[in-house]
């Protein structure tokens, strides 16, 4: 089944957060469907508190294949598989990035890029604006520092004409 994931889980500890969540809800699902099984009178525990973005990955996956035991098992697996094959990408800014920029950019590497990137956020205020993409091996810088390092030699004529 496909998993995919919302826009606001980007990290690894995201996921694993994340997992954790489905983890705790597929152990209440089991002993609820257990006690059905046997119509146990007991008062039912009440459902665990998640997440809205486990909510809605637990929701999308009910809609592939109903919602059991064994379902919530493979969404579990699914989760696994995911956080051990998901390309990582590291995205520096000169600031924090508030949380609307970080599911425009999540969404954008996700489409264009790949379906399963997970995407750190770091700052770092020497970069000055523009960012720094680091993936695997290699840097893509679009930094205003390295913009203005590299045009070194017309940077002060311009700073005179102002």
């Amino acid at each position: 089944m496909n998993l995919q994931l919302p826009n606001d889980i980007s990290t690894q500890q995201d996921l694993q957060t994340l997992t954790l969540e489905v983890k705790t809800y597929a152990s209440w699902y089991s002993k609820n469907a257990i006690k059905r099984r046997l119509k146990v009178k007991r008062a039912n525990k009440a459902q665990p508190e998640i997440s809205p973005e486990a909510k809605e990955l637990i929701h999308d996956w009910s809609l592939q294949a109903p919602l059991s035991t064994n379902s919530l098992d493979q969404l579990l697996m699914a989760l696994e598989s995911f956080k051990d094959t998901a390309p990582q990408l590291t995205i520096t800014l000169a600031a924090p990035a508030s949380g609307s920029i970080k599911k425009t950019l999540v969404g954008w590497c996700r489409k264009n890029i790949a379906s399963n990137a997970l995407v750190n956020f770091q700052f770092n205020s020497e970069i000055l604006g523009g960012m720094v993409v680091r993936y695997e091996s290699k840097i893509y810088d679009w930094s205003f520092r390295r913009q203005i390092l590299a045009a070194s030699q017309t940077f002060p004529e311009v700073l005179r004409r102002v």
